[in-house]
């Protein structure tokens, strides 16, 4: 698997380009933007032929050359190992569609109510049970359940600590809305998600869940 390091900017003195945060985050949602509408152009019908994948493929490298960040680098690093056999067979498609349903939240149910939160970073398998008592959880996105308030009311009432704050090292779970929200940094893509990316990687132990698998264990 190709390793993505972010490297700094520099001019042809070799002088470092600083570039304004704002204009950084702006290139990285727009980067996962354009990379969320190929995957829903391609799944409409949905199928993934092999000139498809082909050309997610090609369009994914590109645009990570371009913004090497997470979660890009990283689903880069996935179509890498996937595309190792030189061949885009069946199995190789079904896994890029499976990765193009990731990135763009791909619900069948047309009713959503929303842009569905994306389902990359989600632990495969969840975790199962969801323990409450003693549990630290964040939260973040836009919840069908209802409002983040009803949402850290629900945890606490059944034992856990919730937060609406970025998670730690003492988090136990990040619970991810359906929806996505507009004060999103990197639209499908938060903040609060890729440190918790960051700290699982690390061996911190959080999980990071759907709304969804969320709501299965309050009864």
């Amino acid at each position: 698997m190709k390793t993505y390091i972010l490297k700094p900017a520099k001019d042809e003195h070799g002088r470092l380009i600083r570039v304004p945060m704002g204009r950084f985050e702006n290139n990285v949602s727009k980067a996962i933007d354009q990379l969320s509408g190929i995957c829903a152009g391609i799944l409409a019908d949905g199928e993934v032929s092999e000139l498809e994948a082909k050309f997610f493929a090609e369009r994914v490298r590109g645009i990570t050359l371009q913004v090497p960040v997470w979660p890009l680098t990283e689903i880069c690093g996935e179509v890498d190992r996937i595309d190792a056999s030189g061949r885009w067979g069946d199995s190789e498609r079904e896994q890029l569609k499976m990765i193009m349903e990731k990135i763009c939240g791909f619900k069948t149910t047309p009713d959503s109510g929303g842009t569905c939160s994306s389902t990359l970073a989600l632990d495969s398998p969840p975790p199962d049970p969801v323990v409450f008592p003693g549990r630290n959880f964040n939260i973040t996105g836009r919840f069908a359940f209802g409002s983040r308030i009803s949402v850290q009311d629900a945890i606490r009432e059944r034992g856990g600590t919730a937060s609406d704050s970025p998670p730690t090292t003492q988090s136990h779970y990040l619970v991810i809305g359906t929806y996505a929200t507009r004060d999103w940094v990197t639209a499908n893509y938060g903040r609060k998600i890729e440190r918790a990316v960051r700290l699982r990687k690390n061996g911190s132990g959080i999980a990071i869940i759907s709304e969804e698998h969320w709501r299965k264990f309050l009864t």
